[in-house]
């Protein structure tokens, strides 16, 4: 039997909009002949999805699960709000969050060939386009407390690690810090965690911009220094997590938040980690 290779399979899945793992089935029983590949997928019903192919999915959900070991957040995408909120939609992603936390070859199911395969075929029973966005699993131990945040239309979702040093009688106080922060992070969209995730290049753009509004037009070098540097700092508060104000205490930046947590303690807190996932946005 002839090598079936990557090219054909993807030419064969390109015409079919069939899986990946049924295309190369098909080739196989065909001996890489692609027309009689496509054949058997059209009798087999799997190439109902060829004419759907340009169509958009900018809907879906967004899920979070975890364990004593490791917390998992994914999202998968289909057309049209009324699947999403599908039983099977939603049962297929509890399966797949499920099998992140179990299996390591599942860290992020976009990259796993039986993952998609899996919602292929959902695709193609229920008739539209699904794709497997993204998905990521961060492993925990002793030190670190995780929790999450989703939005009640499943579509917006966060989680946050924390990293405690110290003895804790009690790690409800910090599962509460951490389900704010996820919180925090699905109401206010933070793009990083502090100022020192920002590149040099990203500040520079913005001073750049702003060297060029009409709010700069006429002012002195000292005062556009120092204009720049309010600029700066606003942008750190709009897109840092540490820097923004607290959703809750607007008066109260999210990193005083936590410096009082872990005051209120004796422990030492820091903020590990926070992912957001909200649908159709990066």
């Amino acid at each position: 039997m002839p090598e079936i290779t990557t090219k054909q399979v993807m030419s064969v899945r390109t015409k079919s909009g069939a899986g990946i793992m049924a295309c190369k089935n098909a080739l196989k029983e065909t001996s890489g002949n692609e027309e009689k590949a496509i054949e058997i997928l059209r009798k087999k019903g799997l190439s109902g999805l060829a004419k759907r192919a340009g169509r958009e999915m900018k809907e879906g959900i967004v899920s979070v699960k975890t364990s004593d070991a490791k917390v998992a957040i994914l999202e998968i995408n289909c057309e049209t709000d009324f699947v999403s909120r599908n039983p099977e939609f939603r049962a297929l992603s509890d399966e797949l969050i499920a099998l992140m936390l179990s299996d390591e070859n599942m860290g992020n199911p976009a990259e796993n060939e039986a993952a998609k395969e899996k919602l292929q075929q959902l695709a193609i029973k229920v008739g539209e386009n699904m794709q497997i966005r993204r998905g990521a699993v961060y492993k925990l131990d002793s030190n670190t407390i995780a929790n999450y945040y989703i939005h009640s239309d499943s579509k917006k979702g966060a989680i946050a690690l924390l990293n405690v040093e110290g003895e804790i009688s009690s790690d409800e106080s910090l599962l509460a810090l951490a389900k704010d922060l996820a919180m925090q992070s699905v109401a206010m969209h933070p793009r990083w965690l502090k100022r020192e995730d920002v590149s040099s290049e990203i500040i520079e753009k913005e001073k750049e911009i702003y060297k060029e509004s009409p709010k700069a037009a006429g002012k002195s070098p000292i005062a556009l220094e120092k204009m720049l540097e309010g600029r700066v700092t606003k942008f750190y508060q709009e897109n840092c997590l540490l820097e923004q104000p607290s959703i809750k205490d607007s008066k109260v930046s999210v990193s005083k938040l936590v410096a009082n947590t872990a005051e209120k303690l004796k422990i030492k807190v820091e903020v590990s980690k926070f992912d957001c996932y909200i649908v159709g946005t990066e």
